[in-house]
């Protein structure tokens, strides 16, 4: 889950004692934002008992979480069978390599099972991999789909690269909502992948359990029968993800059941962390619970995004748009030359998603150079980058002001002024000095009528008295809406010292909707 935390410091005036009865200041307030970007760590936490059943009605108090064994507070907790925001996906991904032979039994049913208990959005896909994967039924929720789509599974033909399959439906599975999880039935043998030493000491591993990570899926491994070959590799890949190894038994369908029962008896654990408190270093995570009998899966732990630095520039570079945009995202946390480089690099992405997340990424890095190109993403052609860029304008504050008077006095011949204008002067009324006063009264002397309104509602949000000038000036303008929304903003920035000269030009005001407007405006007042 991608989650980014402000820490907001006021600058507020001292208190009125209750007996004061004096009048709201008209000096307009303050405030600092401090960027401090955090992100929230969302994990599934399977509890069982020695039997394996699912450990049910657990509370927050009940589990502990350590990060590099020092503490974390759950910012969140759930079931996870209990909450709408968290639908499950599940890939069942099946061996059909010649290491598996004929021992894949009742898929059909399995699948069929494993859908009729889901709850109402989940979906479950299967796919079959040797060398290569293909998937036999797409992402589905209707229980008759199993015995349309798999009645021949067909026979595979090579060895068996099961980490390709496994990466394969995670990245299938990342643009989907909610949960995510990969069932492998499989003998765990992988012909392509080591199988020597830690999981963690294969750097392809490495990028595969952060990208399990990052989308939140879990893997399961289920193997049809005890086999010849060790599967200690892939064990080790299991159990950092936070998954299980299980053997069906000689009965797939009852094994699928149960998982299905234990999908909705998982728990939904959160907080949040500071990724550069331990910038480039991977975080070992451990759960536990109040029950002495139970037993606790979940992650082992997950690395930093600095740790993979490499990784994530290239990843910026894929052809994929997905990858492109996770890999963005995570540079947004990396104080790195080479970070900032690819995000400013994604500021052109023909993607409108990574274009959105390079935008906020930069912002969070406090890289003010890359504010020009943010700039131009207020004339972006989609209007969630427009409006990604504005907040991350606001988010740079006061550093941003120069590149945003360029563009407004670029603007101000314009006969129909585009959005970054309009946007621009809108941003400059809440993050600017007297220095924005003089930009927008200039937008006020020289532009359209669009835009001429919107810099008299951006004085108004200025709230400085450098404005009034050209706000006064725009009383007396032949367009209504102009005079209307000037008489506004006099009254936003000076309160009631505005009643005499509002009521006045009321008085005067031969445009009965003006007229009103400003009698509206002073009836607000206290």
């Amino acid at each position: 889950m991608r989650a980014i935390l402000l820490a907001v410091a006021l600058v507020v005036p001292p208190a009125v004692p209750p007996t004061s009865t004096a009048p709201p200041s008209p000096l307009r307030e303050h405030v600092q934002v401090v960027d401090r970007p955090w992100l929230r760590v969302g994990i599934t936490v399977t509890v069982t008992d020695r039997a394996g059943l699912p450990v049910r009605g657990l509370t927050r108090v009940d589990f502990a979480v350590t990060e590099d064994g020092t503490p974390v507070t759950l910012e969140d907790f759930g079931v996870e069978g209990e909450r709408a925001d968290r639908p499950l996906s599940v890939a069942v991904l099946l061996d059909l390599s010649q290491s598996m032979g004929s021992q894949i039994r009742d898929v059909r049913a399995a699948a069929r099972v494993l859908i009729e208990t889901a709850r109402p959005g989940d979906e479950v896909m299967v796919a079959k991999f040797s060398d290569q994967i293909t998937v036999l039924m797409p992402f589905t929720s209707d229980p008759a789909d199993p015995d349309r789509a798999l009645k021949n599974l067909g026979v595979a033909r090579g060895g068996t690269a099961l980490f390709r399959a496994i990466e394969e439906a995670v990245k299938d599975l990342r643009g989907r909502s909610g949960r995510k999880v990969v069932l492998v039935v499989s003998d765990g043998l992988d012909n392509y992948e080591g199988r020597e030493g830690h999981v963690l000491q294969s750097l392809y591993l490495q990028d595969l359990l952060r990208l399990c990570f990052r989308t939140g899926t879990v893997v399961y491994g289920i193997r049809p029968g005890a086999g010849t070959h060790s599967w200690t590799h892939f064990e080790g890949f299991v159990s950092e993800v936070g998954g299980r190894l299980l053997y069906t038994g000689g009965d797939l369908p009852r094994l699928f059941a149960r998982l299905g029962e234990e999908f909705r008896s998982q728990y939904y654990l959160a907080w949040e962390i500071d990724p550069k408190a331990k910038d480039g270093k991977h975080r070992r995570v451990r759960v536990t619970v109040r029950r002495p009998e139970a037993v606790v899966r979940a992650i082992g732990g997950y690395f930093t995004p600095a740790s993979h630095l490499d990784t994530l520039v290239d990843d910026a570079a894929d052809d994929d748009p997905e990858v492109r945009a996770d890999a963005v995202f995570d540079l947004g946390f990396v104080d790195d030359p080479r970070a900032a480089q690819a995000l400013e690099a994604g500021l052109m992405d023909k993607d409108d998603g990574v274009r959105l997340l390079a935008a906020g990424a930069l912002a969070r890095l406090r890289h003010e150079a890359s504010i020009p190109r943010i700039v131009r993403l207020l004339d972006d052609r989609a209007g969630a980058v427009r409006e990604a860029a504005v907040e991350a304008l606001r988010q740079f504050g006061l550093a941003s002001q120069a590149a945003l008077a360029g563009r407004v006095e670029a603007g101000a011949g314009e006969r129909h002024p585009r959005d970054g204008t309009l946007l621009a002067a809108r941003i400059l009324g809440e993050i600017g000095d007297d220095r924005a006063a003089a930009t927008l009264g200039m937008l006020i002397d020289k532009g359209a009528a669009p835009a001429r309104i919107e810099a008299a509602r951006a004085l108004g949000r200025l709230g400085l008295m450098a404005g009034l000038a050209p706000l006064r000036k725009a009383l007396a303008d032949p367009d209504p809406a102009l005079r209307l929304t000037a008489g506004e903003s006099i009254v936003t920035i000076t309160g009631i010292a505005a009643c005499e000269l509002i009521r006045a030009r009321a008085d005067v005001e031969p445009d009965a909707t003006v007229r009103d407007g400003l009698r509206r405006a002073l009836s607000g007042l206290p």
